[in-house]
């Protein structure tokens, strides 16, 4: 079987205006929330000179069938965009599984831009005994054409595409979902019908007395405007909150809410259901009351951890974009000092660490410098902006926590001292621990294609040749014992409320002034290789250190630092600075 070609665009969907108004007595099975893309978001190429059949098909599960129990679906609507050309036919079509025999099809002429409305030659009766419907419809095409809508939002039973029977689903690519629908219909269309989409605690684990963060979607499948609808929340059966959403839910409206459910009531630590009951505010008896509720699970304890954001950066001194990086780690460490943990990488200069560089790379997936790696589980431009952003929205908490030491023996190697807790009990732990020595305040020429201020402003670098004498900070000089970390210093059998010490030794490597260098440790999951913990600590005990004069005003004692323009500033003054006659980052 020959492979879908597809070629996707990673763009935001502009909406198609159309007209989803429904007849009485109708409603519409379906995720794209009635709405068709201004123009394709995929593009299928036909095989040259062959006939290719390219379908779209979505999912509905037996959750959904069962509130529409005894109604028929008479029609398949295609949404298709505006597009150059379109296939002579539509077939829709509805079937048991994705490549199962069709139970009812129908054919539509001359399709074009717009809701398209397939009438299914036998329309198919919903049972409610149904394990799911594939609703769907296809086309035959000899030649490119570009008429697949993804809208509205992803939905993980919405977005299949397929060549000649062989489908792929989409959904992973977050471009919304197919503009497909099932036409409904029947004397008794639900009226009353509000639903709880999905939930999810914020956190899996919260400090105990404080409130519970918990997100919400809620919907309205029936035909009657929702006024005001509520929510209950309950604790361990206990209810303890009312919820009233203070707006109206016409059909198809959905809503996320945003709830602090308060856990007085819960006196000890340990797992809480969370129960939500969603009812209309006058009282309304709901019809289908299968979806009104929902219940979720979560851990209250004495203890939280947080957990600190790493950020390990591709960067080079060759590369005149990368003081976008540097501009972004330096305000990201000054703001969220424990919070935040960078790590520059470097390429092609004179801090190079070849294993570090070579892992950066080959095996993150980067396509370019400067670019960043956060938590080892995304990559992002290193600016200060996206940085920020990635770290609000990471989940604050961790199940283990950390303490770093880090001495110099006498032969040379420094000493790792870890201590590590975890908040849970684990038979068979699976972490990695790496080691890195950073370093400080280092020299550099580098590349900075911001000069001049072309490129707008960049921390000062705009005021900057382009190529700079600066220090730099946070550079990797070693990891130990490479880079993604040794599966034998963490116990595999891990206790709660207990206590583990682990100790690692590693060669000090160069490095350029022993009083501006320090150490980070970093946890990691073995099997996803995610950065799940990590800790740091500011110098290395006993390290000797070759502290470079440092010139002081001679009367008062205090260094004398300027400003770009020669101006004699506070020492204490962040940012750009002339430090001893040198350009430098202070923090």
């Amino acid at each position: 079987m020959r492979k879908l070609l597809l070629s996707l665009m990673a763009c935001a969907v502009t909406l198609f205006s159309v007209n989803t108004s429904k007849a009485e007595g109708q409603l519409f099975l379906g995720y794209c929330d009635g709405l068709i893309a201004t123009s394709t978001s995929g593009t299928i190429t036909g095989q040259t000179g062959t006939n290719a059949t390219i379908g779209e098909v979505i999912r509905i599960p037996a959750s959904i069938l069962a509130a529409y129990q005894g109604l028929q679906i008479t029609a398949v609507r295609a949404g298709l965009p505006e597009a150059s050309a379109y296939p002579e036919n539509l077939t829709g079509w509805i079937a048991a599984s994705q490549t199962g025999e069709r139970i009812a099809t129908g054919t539509l002429s001359a399709p074009a831009a717009g809701w398209n409305e397939i009438k299914l030659d036998n329309a198919y009766t919903i049972t409610g005994n149904e394990a799911e419907l594939w609703i769907g419809f296809e086309f035959v095409q000899s030649k490119k054409l570009s008429i697949i809508s993804f809208a509205g939002e992803t939905s993980v039973d919405g977005c299949w595409v397929g060549k000649n029977g062989d489908y792929k689903d989409f959904s992973s690519r977050d471009f919304g979902s197919l503009s497909v629908e099932g036409t409904v219909e029947g004397d008794n269309i639900p009226q009353h019908n509000l639903s709880i989409v999905s939930a999810s605690t914020n956190y899996t684990m919260t400090q105990l007395g404080e409130p519970i963060k918990t997100t919400v979607r809620i919907a309205n499948s029936a035909t009657v405007a929702a006024e005001k609808p509520v929510v209950e929340c309950s604790l361990n059966g206990n209810l303890v909150y009312t919820y009233e959403y203070p707006g109206t839910l016409n059909y198809r409206d959905k809503a996320d809410l945003h709830l602090d459910i308060p856990s007085e009531s819960i006196p000890e630590e340990g797992e809480v259901k969370i129960d939500l009951n969603l009812k209309w505010a006058d009282g309304s008896a709901d019809e289908f009351e299968a979806d009104n509720e929902y219940s979720l699970v979560t851990t209250l304890s004495k203890d939280v951890y947080y957990r600190v954001m790493v950020v390990e950066e591709a960067t080079g001194a060759w590369c005149g974009y990368c003081v976008r990086g540097l501009v972004g780690m330096a305000y990201m460490r000054e703001n969220y000092p424990d919070s935040f943990l960078g790590i520059g990488v470097h390429n092609g200069d004179e801090y190079v660490v070849s294993a570090y560089d070579n892992w950066m790379g080959h095996d993150t997936g980067i396509s370019g410098y400067p670019s960043a790696v956060v938590n080892r589980t995304k990559i992002i431009d290193p600016n200060s902006a996206e940085m920020e952003q990635n770290l609000k929205n990471m989940y604050p908490f961790s199940g283990v926590n950390m303490k770093l030491a880090a001495k110099l023996g006498d032969d040379n190697m420094v000493k790792f001292t870890v201590e590590f807790a975890s908040l849970t009990s684990e038979a068979d732990a699976q972490y990695n621990l790496a080691f890195v020595v950073l370093e400080d305040k280092l020299p550099i020429n580098q590349s900075n294609y911001y000069a001049g201020g072309g490129l707008g402003p960049m921390g000062g670098f705009e005021d900057l040749p382009s190529h700079c004498d600066i220090e730099i900070d946070d550079v990797a000089r070693g990891i130990y014992p490479s880079v993604k970390g040794s599966s034998e210093l963490v116990p595999a059998q891990i206790t709660r409320g207990e206590t583990y010490t682990i100790e690692h030794k590693a060669v000090l490597p160069t490095i350029a002034d022993g009083n501006n260098v320090w150490a980070a440790v970093l946890l990691t999951n073995r099997a996803t290789g995610e950065i799940v913990q990590a800790a740091k600590v500011s110098s290395i005990e006993g390290l000797a250190t070759g502290i470079q004069q440092v010139s002081r005003d001679a009367e008062t004692g205090i260094e004398t630092v300027f400003d770009l323009q020669g101006r004699r500033i506070d020492s204490n003054a962040t940012g750009i600075v002339i430090r001893n006659g040198r350009i430098s980052f202070q923090r």
